[in-house]
């Protein structure tokens, strides 16, 4: 028998040796993976000490007025639509398309017809009533006439001089009269038309004050009052003046928003009505910072802010919008000065360390924007 065969069988009779030695190798193989665990940390601790730069403004904030901004359009103070009460002929058109009309000027009349003559019949026909009445009375009184035909002759005065009522309305009517100061929008008749009673003539729109109608949300209505001042952007006519003239106690079911109206003086009808319009409604100042839009950003909430260094670490901080400008906007959350991130911000997130680059001069906004 071999030597080779002998250390088998040597073996086999004793398997304990054998588990020995497995065991010996996985400790060690073990502990060798533990010593590279062990050296890794090092490696990583040597990657992160590579901290970034970025480059850092401290901003001043600057006293300014808090402002609710809405987006409306220009809208008549009231509007009306003149429409025929009776049938008839348009006789005469007086007013013109777009001409501005003062409270009871003429703006088209209806032929009259027979109610001339009508009238006329129904008068004299009073004059026949009243002596009726006046004889049924005093026969009444006598005691030589009934009261039956005391309330007959009553009965036929009354209906005549209903007669001349409703004749003398009927003339009236004829005559169609604007009835307020305004423009004459729109007019749908002309000389000659026949008409009935319901038909359109003309649209009156009143342009003096000019109202923009816009909501607010529930956070805004409680900022605002009736008589508050706003400034209104009306697209194409410049800025103009207005203030605040109601405000709706009843949020719309849809929208859960409140109706504003904002009143603009408009003398000499030079605003249209139509216009989309800006209204800003300045409320309290507050110190706000003016950044550029590039510079906001997102946290892992969703929540909006800018990213600000403190000590060399990255700080998110949430901020609200004042108000909008074309070369930025202004910030409140902000406290009197901020250290921003300007370059690199969107490399570095909150709590991470950094080298901060400053600028050498601190920057007021206002100073910036001159």
């Amino acid at each position: 028998m071999s030597s080779t065969s002998t250390k088998r069988q040597w073996l086999a009779q004793r398997p304990y040796i054998l588990a020995i030695i497995i065991s010996l190798l996985l400790i060690t193989w073990m502990a060798s993976g533990i010593m590279q665990a062990q050296e890794l940390p090092e490696t990583v601790d040597k990657q992160e000490q590579i901290i970034a730069k970025v480059k850092v403004e401290t901003i001043l904030a600057d006293n300014i007025n808090d402002v609710v901004e809405l987006y409306g359009r220009t809208e008549p103070d009231r509007v009306t639509t003149l429409k025929a009460e009776i049938n008839g002929r348009i006789v005469e058109v007086l007013a013109q398309r777009g001409a501005r009309v003062n409270q009871g000027d003429i703006i088209a009349k209806l032929g009259k017809d027979d109610l001339p003559d009508q009238l006329k019949r129904a008068k004299a026909l009073l004059k026949q009533r009243e002596i009726e009445y006046r004889g049924a009375k005093k026969l009444a009184a006598k005691g030589l006439q009934g009261e039956v035909q005391l309330a007959t002759a009553v009965s036929n005065l009354a209906a005549v001089r209903a007669d001349i009522a409703r004749i003398e309305l009927a003339l009236e009517k004829t005559v169609i009269k604007a009835p307020f100061d305004g423009v004459l929008n729109i007019r749908h008749v002309e000389q000659g038309d026949y008409v009935q009673s319901g038909d359109n003539i003309a649209m009156v729109a009143d342009l003096e004050p000019l109202i923009v109608r816009a909501h607010v949300t529930e956070q805004q209505v409680a900022q605002l009052s009736a008589d508050q001042k706003a400034q209104i952007r009306v697209l194409n006519q410049g800025t103009v003046t207005g203030k605040v003239r109601y405000i709706a106690s009843v949020a719309d079911e849809n929208t859960n928003t409140f109706r504003v109206e904002v009143a603009i003086a408009n003398s000499d009808y030079q605003l249209l009505a139509g216009l989309s319009s800006e209204v800003t409604i300045p409320l309290e100042t507050v110190a706000a910072i003016k950044v550029s839009p590039a510079l906001l950003a997102l946290d892992e909430n969703g929540n909006i802010g800018v990213k600000t260094v403190k000590d060399n670490i990255v700080v998110f901080t949430p901020i609200n919008m004042v108000k909008s400008e074309s070369d930025g906007i202004w910030l409140t959350g902000l406290g009197s000065q901020a250290d921003i991130i300007t370059l690199g911000q969107g490399f570095v997130r909150a709590g991470d360390t950094v080298e901060a680059v400053y600028d050498t001069e601190l920057k007021s906004v206002n100073q910036d924007s001159k």
